[in-house]
């Protein structure tokens, strides 16, 4: 008991880092849309350029849970939800390995609640299949890996009739059989090609030396493990390894697929305080928000202005314009990419074409943008002279003819299309004269 007390209280310290999902700002809107309207949004309510189709949001029981929760307490709740999921492992050091692979990747949002859900799973599939089946009806309205449910208790039980009763489980949801085909639609629209997101790519070493390191020296245990688990193993480990986003799933399931490891005391102390040396220092500390994530000035500045209208942003920042300043102003996009198959397409079309891009901003009606640094400047050529320049991306994509830059930050720039409001409104809140992406 007074080692996983000390665990808890350690993990928990290591653990209260700043809160880092760009997704967590259109979770809490989903929230608050939810509870404002008491029903669940059959399209999307927030983007401009989301598709007019059902949205399948497999995740809308986490929107409420997150919204009921005070904000400040987020960062908090995280670190004590990070603690609680790894002290109580039964072996130590393989908790603080699989705590300090996960810790990085955990944040306010469904896919680290469904850590717990792994691990929960596994350890309860062969005690009993009713709460087995009711933990699959909470999980598949709080995040889509649900879907593994049915393979947890199949693979540990062999048994045909429990697992259709965790199969019938996931049926248990306001969507019915869409929540489980729209994740296997989102899956294979990701590994297309068709764009690209970061946490859907394949875990490199170099980045995730814990996840390799703690592969090789399971797969030397595999002699001991029964079978069940190491079938698990292997299924666990080959979706951490294809996608970044699964990482979490394999190091709650870790340290409950092992078997018991016998540690020399002083070795076991060495391993586990490294590790958890590790984990503190790689991630930086505080409570709240990562602001180096979001243009959180920028916005404050386009908000006072009182100027309305859609807003171009790339899509990381798109889910807190929608928190910030949805129904007011609505955002182009944001990171449900399931929503957005037209506009992806059309966007990577606009970046390597001028008039892609003003058909762009015009076929969406966009009056404001909040815009991202580039590093790179841009070429650009003349189409008299046919002289190259190199210019600063701002001054390519957001010409101060047309565009005015209202607001910025070391985030991101604001600006306001000169057209869309009166002159004599954009010069009281107009910063003239500055490029911030020259400065920066």
């Amino acid at each position: 008991m007074r080692r996983t007390v000390l665990l808890f209280v350690v993990f928990a310290i290591v653990a209260l880092v700043p809160l880092r999902s760009y997704d967590l700002f259109w979770h809490l809107a989903t929230g608050r849309w939810i509870v404002e309207h008491r029903a669940l949004p059959a399209s999307d309510p927030f983007a401009v350029a989301s598709d007019r189709v059902p949205w399948i949001n497999g995740e809308w029981l986490f929107d409420i849970g997150v919204y009921a929760i005070p904000f400040a307490a987020l960062g908090i709740l995280r670190a004590l939800f990070a603690a609680a999921l790894f002290a109580f492992s039964r072996d130590p050091v393989v908790a603080c390995v699989a705590f300090a692979g996960a810790n990085p990747l955990l944040d306010m949002r469904p896919a680290s609640i469904a850590a717990a859900f792994v691990a929960i799973a596994i350890a309860i599939a062969r005690r009993s299949w009713i709460a087995f089946a009711l933990l699959t009806v909470l999980w598949i309205n709080v995040h889509p890996s649900a879907l593994l449910a049915p393979v947890i208790m199949l693979v540990l039980t062999r048994s045909i009739p429990r697992t259709l009763a965790s199969c019938a489980a996931l049926l248990v949801n306001p969507f019915g059989w869409r929540a489980i085909a729209a994740p296997i639609s989102l899956n294979a629209l990701v590994t297309s090609g068709a764009f690209t997101n970061a946490e859907w790519q394949r875990s490199s070493p170099l980045v995730f030396p814990l996840l390799y390191l703690s592969i090789i020296a399971a797969i030397a245990l595999f002699v001991k493990m029964r079978k069940g688990e190491y079938v698990l193993f292997a299924m666990f480990a080959l979706l951490a390894i294809l996608h970044v986003r699964h990482q979490p799933l394999y190091f709650a399931a870790l340290p409950l697929l092992l078997p018991p490891i016998e540690w020399k005391k002083p070795v076991a102390y060495v391993v586990a305080g490294a590790v958890v040396i590790f984990a503190f220092v790689v991630m930086p500390h505080g409570i709240g928000l990562a602001k180096h994530r979001w243009p959180l000035a920028a916005v404050a500045r386009l908000k006072a202005s009182g100027l309305r209208g859609h807003i171009y942003n790339p899509d990381q920042f798109g889910g807190f314009l929608i928190w910030s300043c949805y129904p007011e102003r609505r955002a182009l996009t944001d990171g449900r990419n399931e929503l957005y198959r037209t506009f992806n397409a059309e966007y990577a079309r606009a970046r390597l074409d001028g008039r892609a891009w003003r058909a762009l901003l015009s076929k969406y009606q966009i009056d404001l943008a909040v815009d991202e640094y580039r590093r790179r400047k841009m070429t650009v050529v003349d189409a008299v002279t046919k002289q190259r320049r190199q210019l600063p991306a701002s001054l390519v994509y957001w010409p101060r003819e047309e565009w005015a830059l209202i607001g910025y930050d070391e985030v991101g720039m604001v600006f306001a299309r000169r057209a869309a409001f009166p002159p004599a409104v954009l010069q009281k809140c107009e910063i003239a004269g500055v490029v911030p992406d020259a400065i920066n």
